[in-house]
């Protein structure tokens, strides 16, 4: 938190030049704030530098260099862009059903022309908010803990756990949070076991990436990190009962979607 608070300290005043909404707003209220602007969502997936180099730093604290984080280079690129691609066919092949069962379902957020110009520096940010995540869950605290413990209940599972308890909304329906954070949870024993296949972190760090563009850059709920979104969605956090079903369908799909990558990677 510390160096997140001196990115944002010392980076308001160039990134208010270039996003007028951050003028005179407090840093702390902008990292806590719901991201409704592309200002916000600027800043707050800068915040992830620190979580990166943070991972960095404990990896050297154990005479690792960075690059052992990542794994091994052989097919890294190849694994990297199969995971993107098989969760873009998914994706695409939702979408199409979708809008041909409900055609209008959802709103028009960001102008294009706006949000192809913001995908410029958006997609480098959301590449190092995803790596910096599979950093530290995947690569730091899954390493560390199979170089010390035989059951991957222990390395696989806890950063898991870890990993979707960061994902607990105290603002929102109980059950709701917990449907999310079960989800989240799923969704790193995923990140886990493909990077336990693969032996290296690149159809995690793809699979994230993709997740994560689909979430906060094209489809996003309105009010809740949409402001990059391309589209709202045609609920908000309230609607519990709705989110609950995607929530649900969401896991479903991304299960059918693990099956596909670990016979893709082999």
């Amino acid at each position: 938190m510390l160096g997140a608070a001196v990115v944002l300290w010392f980076g308001i005043d160039l990134l208010s030049g270039v996003f007028p909404e951050l003028e005179g707003l407090d840093a702390f209220a902008l990292l806590y704030g719901n991201g409704t602007s592309p200002g916000q969502m600027a800043l707050i997936l800068a915040t992830f530098i620190p979580m990166g180099l943070g991972a960095f730093a404990m990896a050297a604290w154990h005479w690792r260099g960075p690059a052992s984080l990542f794994g091994p280079s052989p097919r890294f690129w190849r694994n990297f862009f199969i995971a993107i691609a098989v969760l873009a066919a998914a994706n695409a092949i939702f979408f199409a059903a979708e809008r041909l069962i409900a055609p209008e379902t959802y709103a028009p957020n960001v102008p294009f022309a706006a949000w192809i110009k913001h995908l410029t520096w958006a997609v480098p940010l959301l590449f190092i908010q995803t790596t910096s995540e599979e950093l530290v869950f995947r690569g730091y605290l899954q390493q560390q803990l199979a170089a010390r413990f035989n059951s991957p209940i222990i390395w696989m599972i806890l950063p898991a756990l870890l990993f979707g308890a960061g994902h607990y909304d105290d603002t929102i329906d109980p059950t709701l949070a917990l449907l999310i954070v079960f989800a989240t949870t799923m969704f790193g024993i995923i990140a886990a076991d493909l990077t336990r296949l693969t032996s290296n972190l690149a159809a995690a760090m793809g699979f994230h990436f993709a997740n994560n563009f689909v979430a906060l850059l094209l489809v996003g709920v309105p009010g809740e990190l949409s402001g990059l979104a391309l589209y709202h969605a045609p609920f908000t956090m309230d609607d519990t009962s709705i989110l609950m079903n995607y929530i649900i369908l969401d896991i479903a799909v991304m299960f059918v979607i693990w099956a596909v990558l670990r016979r893709a990677l082999r």
